[in-house]
């Protein structure tokens, strides 16, 4: 699979839903969004959770205020993702091509790159659900996500707490 590449990093609601009406047309750009929405968590839990419910499938979508449109992850979902990531965001980081252990995981100039790699179990895609895996600079193996094409016509993160598991942890940490 061909590695996937923004320009920028989202910093609003705006931009990061420009984003995904352009890269969830496929499941690479699915994968992509939700680590973005991962980021984004990490410096700015109140818009992260925005990002985070545009970017997972609405059968893991709950009704709550803090979300996009009415609509959130589970406050269980959202407490994991906080134990995870809190003060680790190199966690997230980790998936950005150009980040090391030893650089600290620290972001690249753009463009910023995503790769991804898939196995024989993957599904197919035409299927309306697919898993794929994502690299990370701090793990000995790409993590999986699996994506599904969702009511509105885009491809949604359905399974990716592997992305929060963590890395080697950097020494200045």
């Amino acid at each position: 699979m061909d590695p996937v590449e923004i320009d920028a990093i989202p910093a609003t609601v705006e931009e990061f839903l420009e984003l995904r009406d352009e890269l969830a047309a496929t499941p690479e750009g699915a994968a992509m969004l939700m680590v973005l929405a991962l980021l984004k968590f990490a410096t700015d839990e109140d818009v992260g959770r925005q990002f985070l419910a545009m970017s997972v499938h609405s059968e893991s979508l709950w009704d709550g205020p803090e979300g996009y449109k009415g609509k959130q992850l589970s406050r269980g979902s959202l407490r994991l993702i906080g134990f995870q990531i809190h003060d680790r965001s190199y966690i997230v980081q980790s998936y950005f091509q150009g980040t090391s252990l030893e650089n600290g995981y620290k972001l690249p100039g753009p463009p910023y790159r995503f790769e991804y790699s898939t196995n024989r179990y993957s599904g197919d895609p035409e299927s309306g659900k697919f898993k794929l895996f994502i690299h990370s600079s701090g793990a000995d193996m790409p993590r999986p996500v699996t994506v599904k094409k969702d009511d509105d016509g885009f491809w949604k993160t359905a399974e990716w707490t592997s992305l929060i598991v963590g890395v080697k942890e950097p020494e200045n940490e």
